[in-house]
């Protein structure tokens, strides 16, 4: 019963990320702070499912899912944001 929460936990993280849709504003002087926030959220969540899937064990579908889904977070982070702005 355990570890279907800790993965539900999990697999509810990846859809917080997609709320910035409805607060993200080019326009607004804090846009950059609120990436940066999403982007902790998003870093944090994929440790906490990493942690779940290599400490814990918890290798069912919803860790899965959710290890997948922040991976492509992260990496859509790092090749749309980080990696131009250093070359």
């Amino acid at each position: 019963m355990k570890d279907k929460i800790l993965s539900t936990i999990a697999l509810i993280t990846i859809f917080v990320p997609l709320t910035v849709v409805f607060f993200w504003k080019p326009d607004n002087p804090s846009a950059t702070a609120l990436l940066i926030g999403y982007f902790i959220f998003i870093a944090l969540s994929f440790c906490y499912t990493l942690f779940l899937f290599i400490n814990k064990h918890l290798r069912n579908t919803n860790t899965k899912i959710a290890l997948g889904v922040n991976s492509l977070y992260l990496a859509g982070i790092l090749i749309l944001v980080i990696l131009p702005r250093l070359f």
